[in-house]
């Protein structure tokens, strides 16, 4: 359980306790629990949505739960998004992009990004029709869906798309580490994770978030899967090209990037 908490710390700002934390970690093991800490964050916010939806409007809940799974998460994953996205769009030469990238301060690029992006993920949210969602899980039926309180049913088929965005979203970094080497020749967050993790830890580590997707989406479910498959191959080769490899910043601009997948293909499929 070690690397379980060790997960949990990297991940999230949830006080994973020092005793926990003593020792160095396993990375191929530690990785193995990255979706299913998304998973757990996934119901957590599920817990939360559904007593918010009681008490406040949709629109209002949404937002809520936006924001509290951004101070869950200590917004680290959008930060190495803005980091990103400055380095990227603000360099002209591989050397510029890591150097810009390593700047504390925030640039214009990453400014907007990050507005664009967790703007785009409330729209998605208060757009996701539920039923839709409802209609195609293969542990739902029609005749109970049709006679729940309709807030309880908003509440509880929008904790599916929590749970698949979050988990999705930490499985898509253990594919991107597997997938390329480490763009820096000195240290960094992500140099531990990019060097040791392979192609078995991210199909290991894929198990349990898709069987859990399959039962609560469906075929849907399996589809998006591979869509954001997909994203990560083309994300890593652009990254390449770009610095030629991935860091600590691109795999949180990874997770960014998955979760909106997700979001936005519940909404069009």
């Amino acid at each position: 359980m070690k690397d379980f908490f060790w997960a949990l710390k990297f991940l999230t700002t949830i006080p994973a306790g020092k005793r926990w934390c003593e020792r160095q970690p396993t990375v191929g093991k530690v990785v193995f629990w990255f979706p299913i800490i998304g998973l757990l964050i996934g119901f957590m916010l599920t817990f939360i949505y559904i007593p918010a939806t009681r008490f406040f409007p949709h629109l209002v809940a949404d937002a809520i739960i936006l924001i509290i799974y951004i101070v869950v998460t200590g917004g680290f994953h959008l930060d190495g998004f803005a980091d990103t996205c400055d380095g990227i769009f603000g360099g002209s030469t591989r050397e510029r992009r890591l150097g810009i990238m390593r700047d504390s301060q925030i640039g214009s690029y990453g400014a907007l990004c990050l507005i664009c992006t967790v703007g785009l993920k409330y729209i998605c949210l208060v757009s996701i029709d539920p039923k839709s969602i409802a209609g195609l899980s293969f542990i739902s039926d029609y005749k109970t869906i049709n006679d729940l309180n309709p807030v309880y049913l908003y509440a509880c088929e929008k904790g599916k798309v929590l749970l698949f965005m979050c988990a999705i979203g930490r499985w898509s970094q253990i594919l991107g580490a597997a997938l390329s080497n480490y763009a820096r020749d000195e240290g960094g967050t992500g140099k531990i994770i990019i060097e040791n993790v392979k192609i078995r830890h991210a199909l290991f580590s894929s198990f349990v978030p898709g069987i859990l997707i399959f039962l609560f989406c469906g075929i849907k479910g399996i589809f998006i899967f591979f869509i954001v498959f997909i994203i990560v191959i083309f994300f890593v080769s652009y990254i390449k090209k770009k610095i030629g490899g991935m860091t600590g910043d691109t795999l949180g601009a990874l997770n960014e990037l998955s979760e909106l997948t997700v979001l936005l293909s519940f909404l069009v499929i």
